[in-house]
């Protein structure tokens, strides 16, 4: 009886032995002391993911505010100068007078406007054709046709128009080219309280920004 007590009591203190041993690394340090700082660097490495997360979603906000704060219209016409062309071959149309500019997105040296940020625009264009005089436009959206303006009367002067709503890319042009062998008149009425400022003009607005 002695005997069996004393042998459980030695198997007893082998195995709380084995259970208070750990398994040591290649610098003699037992694993278990490694594995806090395991923990930190992988909890260090999570939350610098987020924090990146977190700024690179605040600069999307940042741009997506500016591009709903901007603005952009412009009004531009040909101011009075009487026939303008014919021409030999398309021509786009420089517009000098500026009525309004804001955003200085249209190029009075070109006649393009040029889209400073991506959205939705609202364009239009009006012309003025003399008598017996074929005018013949086409509105542009980079290298593709978008909308054609005509007017021809036989009787008299005419008017032709159009209006689009484009979705452009910031980048994007919008511009107008007369088409060869085509005539516009324009004219400024001089009378006072009854005074225009020409009878032909490209307009374009930003409705919203995307």
């Amino acid at each position: 009886m002695r005997v069996s007590a004393a042998l459980l009591v030695v198997l007893c203190g082998t195995l709380t032995g084995a259970q208070t041993e750990f398994p040591e690394s290649s610098d003699g340090k037992p694993l278990i002391d490694q594995a806090e700082p395991i923990k930190d660097a992988n909890q260090q490495e999570k939350e610098a993911d987020i924090l990146a997360q977190l700024r690179k979603m605040e600069s999307q906000l940042e741009i997506l505010k500016a591009q709903a704060e901007t603005k952009v219209a412009f009004s531009v016409g040909l101011g009075g100068t009487g026939y303008y062309g014919p021409f030999n071959t398309d021509v786009t149309i420089v517009y000098p007078i500026v009525l309004t500019n804001i955003g200085n997105a249209y190029n009075t040296a070109t006649g393009i406007f040029t889209a400073p940020v991506g959205g939705v625009y609202h364009f239009t264009v009006y012309h003025h054709s003399g008598k017996d005089r074929r005018s013949d436009s086409m509105l542009y959206k980079n290298h593709d046709q978008i909308a054609f303006i005509s007017a021809l009367n036989k009787d008299g002067s005419y008017n032709g128009s159009n209006g689009v709503i484009l979705q452009l890319e910031k980048g994007d042009v919008v511009y107008v080219r007369l088409m060869a062998d085509s005539w516009l008149w324009d004219h400024v009425n001089n009378v006072p309280h009854h005074g225009s400022k020409g009878w032909c003009h490209f307009n374009g607005i930003l409705l919203f920004a995307e």
